[in-house]
């Protein structure tokens, strides 16, 4: 019996000993866990890259400065950017409005909300996103003066932000929250959180004192319910709720979702207790329009877009806001060139064919990357919502083919710059339809010079099939994004790119920094508006992005500048030779684009011209400049008529840009390197000179056998024909056959400047480029029934004569 009793003990004792090794080790996991858990925070709030909770960083106790590439202080934050208010200052109806959409127990928690973290955080694992933040206006102040500038700093290295980031990000905030909550008072806070978000409103201002200075033209103290619920509700899409934007953006109607975020914003002051149903109700159902007062805020500061720019570049440099941090911002602007880019814009230098028609422009010194001017335009100072033409994207045209479809053959493809192309009809893009070029006719087989210089589309598109085929489309995508477009851009090339066509978009300072690349050997340098930024609270230096990117080789950069030099003084009687000088050497390339049959929809007859470009350069500087119009007037049937294109205003800002430089920059003509070789009448890398060009057109030119069988004498050096002056005939030549400013034949009637081309005697759309390939139409057709040359050449000299 005492056997069996012992027995069932020790088996008691067994089973005890099981359960506390499992407890034992459950609890060894679970202090293992929260001691890991322990560390990663621990590792996670003193991340050396990670943020830091300072009240510099919320107040600013002196103001950032902006010096131009000399050292000079061209700009410092003062009153304009910010004004702030005190919490005494703010109605009741303000406060309550911010509370209720954003944080209705602000006055309840110490910074970090359990309960609704882990309602949002529940949602997030539901849904598989990070959407649902669950932060208060404690954790909100944080993201506005730390998190953001640290995602932007994280996107500007890193190039995206991982989930990993996100929850690391969103770790140091709660931390830094409670921190802020320790050493500074709920309202101060609210304060600081409301003096320094963005509304939306114009010239970088931030803070709700200046939002209501903008949209209702009033004091915050004179705000009513209404205004008070639209201003705490457009913060999280300040763009998209801004009504204002209605003026220049017709694709979204801004008003009407506005007002709808103001209904949300009242309809939970009405759930929270702040107001009475009948408030509600008549708040809700008020028009916002109607309450709108902005007054129209002139700037003169001829620096003005630069120092946006510079802003922008130092908050993704940095992740710090310098409206907020000071700083002393160390920039790549030349004042005297950036004067001479705004009096350009105010129509002070250049004639503009009417008020609605613009410009945008950069300047950039090419060795360096650096932008040391920009032209964002004819209304940048006065427009409510800030359009920078400069940074704005459109389509390039022929400007492409230098980029893409010719520099590069003469390394992959061994071609010389005598190499022979065939014009010739074919479906290069697999459209259905032959690429047609835009003076309607094909020639047949021409030197690579020739082609370049009339803007032959067909041989372009050849020459991107055959690299393309030669390296992939990988390689192309890449070669894009050394060339510094937009991601999407890259991401979507197609052969068409090479004519400026599909989804092919580039603004001035994209376009400006890719040309770079023929007067830098090959090699271009990251586009940039800041050498470096100093943190005054610790003297901490960001240097500026000065990246490099070799595309080319320097053989190949000579050669197309050969190339582009003649272009600009080959003789064909186009746009580019604006760019001539008696005291430098110009290089540069023509781009237009057309409407195709997409401007229908806003009364913009088929196939008018939509888009003009002047690239130009020399040894030492690139300018692009793009003339039209913005989409604001473009739906509103505004186009190019013939008679502006033929104005060539683009062409007159870059010739006059390139002569005002003269004075900063010693230009010279760039040199022959030494890999290059002489070969007949042109130039091939050495590397290919015992192989040849085998293509090479010289010796088989059907438009010189033409030429001498029609009785014409053969210029070797312009490669025309020349035939004796015949009398001027008593009508033009046929409309239908209209071709490029610089090419040759009569496009017919003249064109009313004010309406645009008249599509019954303009443009032909047979003989313009192919819709379906979205290529340029850089051939206009000129009305030259003399001598084409001199024809211009007076024009010209007549414009600068008034």
């Amino acid at each position: 019996m005492a056997k069996k009793v012992k027995q069932n003990t020790s088996k008691r004792r067994r089973k005890l000993d099981i359960w506390n090794k499992i407890a034992i080790v459950v609890l060894t996991c679970f202090l293992v866990g929260c001691i890991s858990v322990f560390f990663i925070l621990v590792n996670v709030i003193n991340d050396p890259e990670g943020m830091r909770f300072s009240e510099d960083g919320l107040t600013t106790l002196s103001n950032s400065r902006i010096y131009d590439r000399d050292g000079n202080l061209m700009y410092e934050f003062g009153d304009e950017i910010r004004e702030d208010v005190t919490y005494e200052q703010i109605p009741q109806n303000v406060i309550d409005a911010f509370l209720s959409i954003e944080d209705s127990r602000f006055f309840d928690h110490n910074g970090f909300d359990l309960p609704r973290f882990i309602s949002a955080a529940l949602t997030n694992l539901r849904t598989g996103d990070f959407s649902q933040g669950g932060s208060t206006l404690t954790m909100q102040m944080i993201d506005n003066a730390f998190t953001k500038n640290q995602e932007d700093k994280l996107l500007n290295t890193k190039g995206s932000i991982s989930k990993l980031d996100q929850v690391k990000l969103k770790i140091q905030e709660i931390y830094l929250s409670l921190i802020a909550e320790q050493s500074i008072g709920k309202e101060e806070i609210f304060e600081y959180y409301v003096n320094r978000i963005w509304f939306g409103s114009g010239n970088n201002t931030r803070g709700i004192q200046k939002a209501s200075q903008y949209f209702f033209g009033k004091d915050v103290s004179q705000l009513n319910l209404s205004e008070a619920a639209f201003l705490a509700g457009c913060i999280n899409a300040p763009g998209q709720y801004n009504p204002l934007a209605n003026m220049y953006d017709s694709e979204v109607d801004h008003l009407e979702l506005a007002q709808e975020r103001r209904n949300v914003t009242l309809q939970l002051m009405n759930q929270h207790g702040y107001i009475s149903d009948n408030e509600y109700k008549l708040a809700s159902s008020t028009d916002l329009s109607l309450a709108l007062n902005y007054k129209e805020m002139t700037s003169t500061d001829p620096n003005e877009a630069f120092i946006d720019q510079a802003i922008a570049e130092t908050i993704s440099l940095t992740g710090q806001d310098p409206g907020i941090i000071p700083m002393d911002i160390y920039t790549t602007c030349n004042q005297a060139v950036q004067k001479q880019a705004d009096e350009i814009c105010a129509g002070n230098v250049v004639d503009f064919s009417r008020d609605e028609f613009d410009i945008g422009f950069s300047v950039i010194e090419s060795e360096t990357g650096e932008i040391i001017a920009v032209g964002p335009g004819r209304r940048y100072h006065t427009d409510a919502v800030k359009i920078d033409n400069s940074t704005d994207r459109k389509q390039p045209g022929s400007s492409m083919k230098p980029l893409l479809a010719y520099c590069s053959t003469f390394d992959l493809l061994g071609w010389s710059t005598e190499h022979a192309v065939n014009d010739k009809a074919k479906d290069y893009f697999h459209t259905g339809s032959n690429l047609n070029n835009s003076d309607g006719k094909y020639d047949g087989l021409m030197t690579l010079k020739r082609a370049l210089g009339v803007s032959k589309n067909c041989p372009a598109a050849a020459a991107m099939v055959e690299l393309v085929n030669e390296k992939g489309y990988d390689y192309w995508i890449d070669f894009c994004r050394k060339l510094g477009y937009s991601e999407d851009v890259c991401e979507n090339f197609v052969e068409q790119y090479s004519i400026g066509g599909a989804d092919m978009y580039a603004s001035p300072i994209q376009q400006a920094s890719a040309y770079t690349i023929f007067s830098n050997k090959g090699n271009r340098v990251n586009a940039h508006t800041v050498r470096k930024v100093i943190r005054r609270s610790d003297n901490q230096e960001v240097e500026g992005n000065t990246e490099e990117y070799e595309l080319i080789s320097e053989e190949a950069a000579f050669m197309m500048s050969y190339l582009l030099e003649n272009v600009v003084t080959g003789g064909y009687q186009n746009l580019n030779e604006w760019l001539i000088s008696p005291n430098y050497t110009a290089y540069g390339k023509s781009g237009t684009s057309d409407w195709g049959t997409d401007g229908l929809q806003y009364g913009i007859p088929a196939y008018t011209y939509k888009d003009e470009w002047s690239v130009g350069y020399t040894s030492e500087i690139t300018i692009a400049v793009w003339s039209g119009f913005t989409a604001q007037y473009q739906k509103l049937g505004y186009y190019f008529s013939y008679a502006e294109l033929m104005q060539g205003t683009a062409f007159q800002i870059t010739h006059n840009l390139l002569d005002f430089c003269q004075d900063y920059y010693d230009y010279h003509d760039i040199e022959v390197p030494d890999g290059v070789s002489s070969y007949k009448g042109g130039y091939i890398k050495t590397e290919y000179l015992s192989k040849g060009d085998e293509t090479n057109a010289k010796d088989e030119s059907d438009e010189e056998k033409a030429c001498k069988a029609d009785g014409g004498e053969w210029d070797e050096e312009s490669e025309t024909c020349i035939k004796e002056e015949e009398e001027e005939p008593d009508t033009p030549e046929d409309p239908g056959t209209s071709t490029d400013p610089g090419t040759g034949t009569d496009p017919g009637t003249s064109t009313d400047p004010g309406t645009g081309t008249d599509p019954g005697t303009g443009t032909d759309p047979g003989t313009g480029t192919d819709p379906g390939t979205g290529g340029s139409s850089d051939q206009i057709g000129a009305m030259f029934l003399l001598d084409p040359r001199k024809f211009l050449l007076g024009i010209r000299n007549l414009i600068d004569i008034l």
